[in-house]
């Protein structure tokens, strides 16, 4: 599935056709996966820290308040 001609210059070597699955990774799943990771990331901490004051009992927004 090539959307545009590809041209090389001249004496460089002809690249191979890319495959279809290939072009869907590249394009689609390999963003989505790294916008993941960025998002976990950021907010891991943040998730990370209200579990644990919930699980001590602590009231969260009692605190963030005062």
């Amino acid at each position: 599935m090539n959307l545009l001609p590809l041209e090389v210059l001249p004496g460089w070597p002809q690249p191979e056709p890319v495959s279809d699955l290939t072009l869907v990774m590249l394009t689609i799943v390999g963003p989505l996966a790294l916008g993941a990771v960025i998002a976990l990331l950021a907010f891991g901490p943040k998730l990370a820290r209200r579990q644990r004051d919930e699980a001590r009992g602590t009231d969260v927004e009692r605190v963030h308040r005062a």
